[in-house]
């Protein structure tokens, strides 16, 4: 049986600037868990910048019976995923622009492309049935993190009525996503 994790608005924005420097990459492994139990694990990798329009972002899944890979890479005009598993490939294309964010519902990582992100109205592209909707992301400022950790910046997207919570370091590296309402989240492997 397969595992279904809900539709996640995973965003991936074009070149809107931050008032901080956000990230031309980063790269990590993240833990997923369901009601706090590991389920999983992601690891995920992106590139952004380098005199390029594209930003490219590819993970890997593990956990539940299917893992996947995902390969994303937006420009200014348009937003391509690929989504690979053992029964084979989907790829989608949706509209570009510079409030654009694509949504998947197996891939938390996808939301390090949130550091990319200006707060205020987007528009969410996501496969059926979620198709397009509007959403919003908020700037929380510094805001403790749920695990006891330091203080982080906490971003929020709400979309219809998916809330999701997202904490970037000082450098814009995502260390930690949830969503209450589903008892997920993910959080980042730091290695010593």
């Amino acid at each position: 049986m397969r595992t279904s994790f809900p539709l996640l608005i995973a965003p991936l924005l074009l070149a809107t600037p931050l008032a901080a420097q956000p990230p031309a990459s980063d790269s990590a492994r993240l833990v997923v868990m369901k009601d706090g139990a590991p389920v999983g694990t992601e690891d995920f990798a992106f590139r952004s910048g380098n005199g390029e329009d594209a930003i490219r972002f590819v993970a890997t899944t593990t956990g539940g019976t299917d893992p996947l890979r995902v390969a994303v890479t937006t420009t200014p005009r348009r937003l391509t995923m690929r989504v690979a598993s053992g029964t084979g490939e989907v790829a989608r294309e949706y509209p570009g622009g510079p409030r654009s964010v694509v949504a998947d519902e197996r891939v938390l990582s996808l939301y390090a492309l949130l550091a990319l992100v200006q707060p205020g109205p987007v528009i969410v592209h996501g496969p059926p049935p979620g198709g397009r909707r509007d959403g919003t992301l908020e700037d929380g400022g510094t805001a403790p993190m749920p695990n006891g950790g330091p203080p982080a910046r906490r971003l929020t997207l709400r979309s219809g009525e998916d809330i999701v919570r997202v904490w970037l370091d000082g450098g814009g590296r995502l260390l930690r996503v949830e969503i209450p309402s589903r008892g997920l989240s993910a959080e980042r492997v730091i290695r010593p």
